[in-house]
């Protein structure tokens, strides 16, 4: 009986194909799961940096305008874009010129109204 034991206990090596393909399953269900999760991670991270080079820029420009008086527009790099901010004395807004942008290699849309900055 222990001869037998002690035999079955060497032929034991590895794991089985079975074992191996349940695992294998395992970490494939998990990347589906996870892949798409980054993606959407990395976009909402590029907009996120957008908004606020944006907000930035914006600040500045307010803050230009209160110095002299004169300075209407100004210019700001968001990702690999250059924007030109500008300022409309009269209403106190400030509007966008390009407002599409690459950000970490994603493509980003900015809007600017009424106060509220949104990129997607």
């Amino acid at each position: 009986m222990l001869k037998t034991i002690n035999r079955m206990k060497r032929d034991e090596k590895g794991f089985t194909l079975v074992e191996l393909l349940i695992v294998v399953a395992i970490i494939a269900i998990l990347a589906a799961i996870a892949i798409p999760q980054f993606a959407q991670y990395r976009q909402k991270a590029a907009a996120s940096s957008a908004a606020g080079s944006v907000t930035a820029g914006i600040s500045q420009l307010n803050a230009l305008y209160a110095d002299t008086g004169t300075t209407t527009t100004k210019t700001i790099t968001v990702g690999t874009t250059t924007e030109t901010l500008n300022l409309n004395t009269t209403t106190g807004a400030v509007t966008l010129t390009v407002g599409a942008y690459t950000v970490k290699g994603l493509a980003v849309t900015c809007s600017y109204t009424s106060g509220v900055i949104t990129c997607t």
